[in-house]
């Protein structure tokens, strides 16, 4: 998940039960900024989406959130992702990935996961800053008590889609 330059980026709208997901890739299918509802300015803030063609399917992806809305809870995380961020921040969203749907995992066995145990807060903002929901799905991380409090697009809609993903909370 190494940010770089895209030359050719196309967008799309793709509906769900929830909102619908609004996603920014390149050609290739690669999502770099994705949204639940209307993109707000920090989740595009690190591309210029007036450079996308609008499309109405995007190859790989469009297909997965399909296949993870029928039940398929694990297909977003086959959509490859480019994000910018630092070390840790990628370490954190790699592991993120590696979160199985159903699941959930805390923030500090997030931290440890990413490979720093003691960076808690780090993880949290990790998730926070999280421009490719849910493909790098930080709806599957939660505090350590099982307890759900924040998400970017509303702590209603993570509990939602936990339930959708059979998570028991």
């Amino acid at each position: 998940m190494t940010s770089r330059r895209f030359a050719r980026l196309v967008t799309t709208s793709i509906r769900t039960p929830w909102r619908p997901i609004g996603v920014i890739a390149d050609e290739d299918g690669v999502v770099i900024a994705s949204w639940f509802g209307e993109a707000r300015a920090s989740d595009i803030a690190h591309v210029d989406p007036s450079t996308a063609r609008r499309v109405r399917h995007i190859d790989g992806v469009t297909d997965a959130v399909q296949a993870w809305i029928d039940g398929d809870v694990d297909a977003i995380l086959a959509v490859p992702v480019d994000q910018p961020g630092g070390d840790f921040q990628q370490a954190a969203w790699a592991a993120m990935r590696d979160v199985a749907g159903g699941t959930t995992v805390s923030y500090a066995e997030l931290a440890a996961m990413a490979g720093n145990p003691r960076a808690v807060r780090a993880a949290g903002t990790a998730c926070a800053v999280n421009h490719v929901a849910p493909f790098v799905p930080c709806h599957r991380i939660v505090h350590t008590d099982g307890s759900i409090s924040a998400y970017g697009f509303g702590p209603e809609l993570k509990v939602l889609l936990l339930e959708h993903e059979g998570a028991i909370l």
